[in-house]
């Protein structure tokens, strides 16, 4: 269990007075049945973490490509 589902697990049995158990993709509560990790936030009110745009490197004959006109661009 990561800390960001311990905490929304903590965050969930302080708003509902329950058990909560963490499961694949959400959270298990007592008399409440399953919850997903969305629905879990929005009951709570904590804010889902900021994604981070990863860009991949160029291989293969793309790579020879992009090198070829970057060297273009520079000239």
């Amino acid at each position: 269990m990561t800390t960001m589902q311990a905490e929304l697990a903590k965050a969930l049995e302080a708003k509902t007075g329950q058990p909560v158990l963490v499961g694949k993709g959400g959270y298990w509560i007592r008399e409440q049945g399953f919850v997903t990790t969305r629905q879990a936030r929005n009951l709570t009110g904590l804010p889902a973490p900021k994604r981070e745009c990863r860009r991949g490197l160029p291989w293969g004959d793309y790579a020879t490509i992009a090198m070829l006109n970057q060297a273009r661009k520079g000239a």
